[in-house]
């Protein structure tokens, strides 16, 4: 009887396995119906392996982002391994000038997953499932993306005064 229940117990607990192996594909930041950065990942036995596909320029506070320019850069990560029910990437500064960009993966459903940018202290980023080598963009001319930017958490932030500024947007 207890052997019944323990199976019983371990056969409903989700595997971080089966649940990382899911993660295994294309995801997409899309905002205002343009994909802005698509992450590809990969995994072969228990090894895993991923590419950051982003603007050739781009500028951003980390809910907003303009100043969009393609083409499409790829780039290969640096680094990759589990953390729990988590996947990172690492991808060091091409001219190792600047901290690496860290991004942690983490299933919700087979369509949904949420991006951490580690030590940004921004709220988790809700990726969608897209197919490989989709395109980035369409992007406007002069348009702001992510005035109302979705994310997996609601985040609390205090209100603006009227009349004070925006955050200044950051290139890269």
């Amino acid at each position: 009887m207890i052997r019944c229940l323990l199976l019983a117990v371990f056969l409903a607990l989700p595997s971080t396995a089966v649940a990382q192996e899911t993660l295994v594909g294309s995801w997409a930041l899309r905002l205002e119906g343009a994909i802005i950065m698509r992450w590809d990942i990969e995994r072969d036995g228990q090894e895993w392996t991923g590419a950051w596909t982003k603007p050739d320029s781009f500028a951003s506070d980390g809910r907003r982002f303009a100043r969009i320019q393609l083409p499409a850069v790829e780039r290969e990560a640096d680094e990759a391994r589990s953390i729990g029910e988590w996947t990172e990437l690492r991808f060091d500064d091409p001219d190792g000038t600047d901290d690496p960009d860290v991004f942690r993966f983490r299933l919700l459903d087979s369509r949904r997953a949420e991006m951490i940018y580690v030590g940004t202290g921004l709220p988790p980023f809700a990726l969608e499932r897209v197919i490989e080598d989709a395109r980035l963009g369409p992007f406007e001319e002069g348009r702001v993306y992510g005035e109302t930017r979705p994310t997996v958490r609601r985040a609390t932030a205090p209100e603006r005064p009227s009349g004070e500024e925006a955050p200044a947007m950051i290139g890269r």
